[in-house]
C-alpha cells in the first residue's frame, strides 16, 4: 500500500518527486492520461469543482447530442461561449513539459479527456483526445468535417455546425479508444495527471495497464482512492507545478 506524500515544491529532489523522475527516466513505453486538472492553470474550468463546469445550468442544458435539435440557437450559443475560452487559453508549464517528455521519450503516448487542443498547441504529437476537440467542429447532416463554419453553420448544406466533441449519449471514438487501450497494455509507466478516473470507459486504461505489469504515477490535487494504493508514487499538487519538475531531471531536458 502507497502512502500519499506531499512533495516539497521548493526542492526538485524532494523523494517522491525524484522517485518519479528515476521511473520516467528508465521506462522505455510511457502513456501520460490527463483530464481537466492539467489545463486549470490556462483558464479553463474544471468540470467538478466548486466553479465545475457541470455547475453551470446550461452545461447541463447542452451537453446532450439531441440538445442541438431541440434548442439550435441556445446549443450554439453555448457551445460558442466555451469555445472563445478554448481559444483564447495557451498551454500552461505542465502541458509544455508533457511535450517535451514526448521529445525526450519518442515512445511516449499522451492521452487525454480534456478536448481543449492545448497538449497539441503545446507541441505533443498524435495526441489521443478520448473526448474529441473544442477546436474542430462538424456538420451530422451532410458529414463536412472540413468547415467553414459562418455563423457555427455549414456552407454545404445551411444546417448547424456542433463542435467534434463526444457528449451525454454518445460513445466515443472507437479508433482512438483502441489506440489508448492498445498503449495501455503496451506500455511499462502509466501516468495519470489531473484526472478523477471515474468516467469510464477511459477510467479503466490505468487498470489496464497495471494488469499488463505497468508501473503507476499519480498526480492529482485530491486523492485517488481506487488508483493511489496500486501507485508506485503518488504525488499531490499542481500539474504546472510538479510536472516541470520531474522534467528537469529526466536525462536530455536541459540540453
Amino acid at each position: 500500500m502507497t502512502t500519499p506524500v506531499t512533495p516539497d515544491i521548493s526542492s526538485s529532489f524532494s523523494s517522491p518527486v525524484h522517485a518519479a523522475t528515476e521511473l520516467l527516466a528508465n521506462a522505455r513505453r510511457i502513456v501520460v492520461f490527463s483530464g481537466a486538472g492539467l489545463s486549470r492553470a490556462s483558464g479553463i474550468p474544471t468540470y467538478r469543482d466548486a466553479d465545475g463546469l457541470w455547475k453551470s445550468q446550461n452545461a447541463l442544458q447542452f451537453s446532450h447530442a439531441e440538445d442541438l435539435a431541440r434548442d439550435p440557437s441556445g446549443f450554439t450559443k453555448f457551445w460558442g461561449q466555451r469555445q472563445s475560452v478554448i481559444e483564447s487559453a495557451q498551454p500552461n508549464p505542465g502541458h509544455t513539459a508533457l511535450a517535451l517528455l514526448q521529445r525526450l521519450r519518442p515512445a511516449t503516448r499522451l492521452v487525454t479527456q480534456n478536448v481543449d487542443g492545448l497538449l497539441t498547441l503545446a507541441g505533443g504529437q498524435d495526441v489521443l483526445e478520448l473526448h474529441g476537440s473544442l477546436r474542430r467542429w462538424r456538420c451530422d447532416r451532410c458529414g463536412n468535417r472540413s468547415g467553414p463554419w459562418p455563423f457555427h453553420r455549414c456552407l454545404r448544406c445551411g444546417s448547424h455546425a456542433r463542435p467534434d466533441v463526444v457528449m451525454f449519449g454518445e460513445m466515443l471514438n472507437a479508433g482512438v479508444l483502441l489506440d489508448a487501450q492498445v498503449a495501455a497494455q503496451e506500455c511499462d509507466l502509466f501516468m495519470v495527471v489531473g484526472s478523477t478516473t471515474i468516467v469510464y470507459p477511459a477510467a479503466e486504461l490505468p487498470q489496464t495497464a497495471l494488469a499488463h505489469g505497468a508501473r503507476l504515477i499519480t498526480l492529482n490535487l485530491e486523492p485517488l482512492p481506487h488508483l493511489d494504493d496500486a501507485a508506485s508514487v503518488v504525488l499531490r499538487g499542481l500539474s504546472e507545478d510538479l510536472l516541470p519538475q520531474l522534467l528537469a531531471g529526466v536525462p536530455g531536458s536541459r540540453s
